[in-house]
């Protein structure tokens, strides 16, 4: 899902410049985990008013599959669940379950500024885009790498993005992603950074969907384990019961 974006990178520090293309590779080959579950809150403000939502769940890399259910007493119960390039949501009060797809895609999740599409974007972001280095800057106090992605195909959720990445600790600061005609529709921003199991991890992050005024998307990640067992049963349509 939008873990991509999420996670951040370990890159050791060698005596040469390194490319736009082998820092992108280094960003993928630090997602190699096999497994990972998350608890997570988040919280949503448009205008006024503020609505707090927390979920749990976990994903599996081989085959692109992720599960999550949300336990706040609006949306108890409300699951998703991510089979590869498909997606299918839960609802408990009217026990039906319904493919996203289509339009549906680009509808924020729960609200939030983070789209269906977000939550299916997994692939490597070698695969998907052409990478070229600009120039370093800084971002909000940090000194990064500024990587200019350009989409490979019109397949892909975002025509372009510029990936700010910190030179020190190796780990996305920010991103602006942008549709056709080079228009800036979503910016997410690394609020903080842990270690977890040997590797930086994004554990808040700020998006914000730049075509809505006054909106933006908070997320926390409270807990997050790696390469741990997960049910065999864990990404069954029986799941969304």
């Amino acid at each position: 899902m939008f873990r991509l974006i999420f996670v951040l990178l370990i890159v050791p520090v060698f005596g040469f410049s390194l490319t736009a293309k082998e820092i992108i590779q280094k960003v993928d080959d630090n997602q190699l985990f096999k497994t990972e579950k998350y608890e997570a809150t988040m919280v949503i403000q448009k205008g006024s008013q503020k609505l707090t939502k927390k979920f749990n769940g976990y994903t599996q890399t081989a085959g692109k599959k992720s599960f999550m259910e949300f336990t706040n007493p609006e949306d108890k119960g409300v699951k998703y669940l991510k089979l590869s390039n498909q997606l299918w949501i839960y609802f408990p009060d009217a026990d039906d379950t319904m493919k996203i797809s289509g339009h549906m895609l680009q509808k924020g999740m729960m609200g939030s500024d983070i789209s269906y599409e977000d939550m299916l974007e997994e692939n490597s972001l070698d695969e998907q885009y052409v990478s070229s280095l600009a120039a370093d800057t800084n971002v909000n106090g940090v000194l990064c790498y500024h990587i200019v992605l350009v989409a490979k195909s019109d397949k892909v959720t975002y025509a372009k993005q510029d990936i700010f990445i910190d030179k020190t600790k190796y780990v996305m600061v920010e991103a602006i992603m942008y549709a056709v005609g080079d228009r800036p529709i979503k910016r997410m921003t690394a609020l903080k950074v842990e270690k977890i199991g040997g590797r930086y991890f994004i554990t808040e992050m700020e998006i914000v969907d730049l075509r809505q005024k006054n909106t933006k998307t908070v997320v926390s990640f409270n807990k997050i384990e790696l390469d741990v067992a997960l049910p065999k049963d864990g990404f069954s349509m029986s799941k969304l019961k």
